[in-house]
């Protein structure tokens, strides 16, 4: 599959004015961003963000999580946990099942720890993941997140660690910090998340996790030299896979398996020094990645969700418009993407294949300055 689609060239995709979005009437939520949206089973779809208050000068968050199953016609509100650091927010959410997910934040100072959160089908509970011992971190976060099974789940994300610290002369109080920064993987073993030695872990930040088996474990980012980069996990050790591709520089961003034979990566690459960047899908057919194809237009991706005959992505055109492209057998089209409202611009930043087609969340800009959240069904 992937030679056939590396022999196909895409002057630009086919554009479908119809697509027929419908917007989700969510002016219940109030003021919000979505950034992700997951399949959590068969029959239901959780989309999450944040929703952003405004008190004072301040804007307080609280993570958002929202529920649709087939068949409902409106969505509803999952209460979540609130967070111990008020910056924090969801990074990502992966379900075993509908009574068996897992929510991954960014790292709690304060506390000492990672925030994770599990679902049991009835109540969010927090489950913190550890933070190297004896090392000072200047920030961290875990951006993805892979559930397999009850006793098998991965995170990944990333580590901004101190070397050194000393008086700042210009600011009476203030330091000047040396860091690096450091790829991080966590493992979740039914009882404890343990942080997994990375190989090489100064020259990686890691973006997202899919897990296929207790021996096949695929982790993508990209390199300290700015490279696409992936990782792969044979149940012993870590190597890195070559993830061949025509830019000069470039990142993945997101990962996506059906199976063993059939591993998608999606991300951005660079063409020269001035590039904001151009779409970047990845293929592996059991044996080697391969670069796939995409319309000379298409902007960096977001994100990626499987889709019947192939892929659909989310992302930004260089102009930093929205845009949802599906590969199917080969060939690209593009589902025209509602353009803004009067108050503002339009972002997505995730999508999910549903039985009612791609559903898309992103966030819609207000005149007020706090984003409205933004839900978008259809681009069959």
């Amino acid at each position: 599959m992937a030679v056939a689609l590396a022999a196909v060239t895409v002057p630009a995709a086919t554009a479908h004015a119809d697509a027929r979005w419908s917007a989700a009437d969510l002016t219940w939520v109030g003021d919000a961003a979505l950034t992700g949206v997951t399949r959590v089973d068969g029959d239901s779809t959780w989309a999450y963000g944040v929703r952003v208050g405004q008190e004072g000068r301040t804007r307080p968050r609280t993570p958002l999580l929202l529920a649709h199953d087939d068949g409902e016609k409106s969505w509803r509100e999952i209460p979540m946990r609130g967070f111990a650091d008020p910056s924090n927010q969801i990074s990502a959410i992966d379900a075993v099942s509908r009574d068996d997910a897992w929510m991954v934040g960014a790292y709690e100072e304060s506390r000492g720890v990672f925030l994770t959160q599990h679902w049991d089908g009835t109540e969010w509970r927090v489950v913190d993941a550890p933070a190297p011992e004896g090392t000072e971190l200047a920030g961290a976060g875990l951006l993805d997140v892979s559930a397999r099974a009850r006793d098998d789940v991965w995170a990944v994300g990333w580590l901004i660690v101190v070397d050194s610290e000393v008086p700042d002369p210009d600011k009476p109080g203030g330091t000047i910090q040396e860091t690096h920064a450091e790829a991080m993987i966590q493992h979740w073993d039914g009882g404890a998340w343990h942080l997994v030695p990375v190989p090489d872990a100064v020259s990686l930040w890691t973006n997202s996790v899919t897990a296929l088996a207790d021996d096949d474990v695929w982790v993508s980012g990209y390199t300290s030299a700015d490279q696409p980069a992936m990782l792969h996990y044979d149940g012993t050790s870590w190597s890195r896979v070559p993830v061949p591709y025509d830019g000069v520089n470039g990142e993945l961003v997101d990962l996506e398996a059906r199976g063993p034979d059939d591993v998608w990566a999606a991300g951005r690459k660079l063409n020269d020094d001035e590039d904001t960047g151009h779409a970047l899908l990845a293929h592996w057919n059991g044996r080697s990645w391969k670069q796939v194809p995409s319309p000379a237009g298409a902007g960096r991706v977001n994100d990626l969700t499987l889709a019947p005959g192939g892929v659909a992505v989310a992302g930004e055109q260089r102009d930093g418009t929205p845009y949802v492209m599906r590969l199917r057998r080969g060939r690209w089209s593009q589902a025209s993407v509602p353009p803004g409202g009067a108050e503002g611009t339009r972002f997505l930043n995730a999508v999910a294949w549903t039985p009612q087609g791609v559903t898309a969340v992103g966030y819609e800009e207000r005149a007020t300055g706090l984003p409205g959240p933004l839900l978008l069904t259809g681009g069959r």
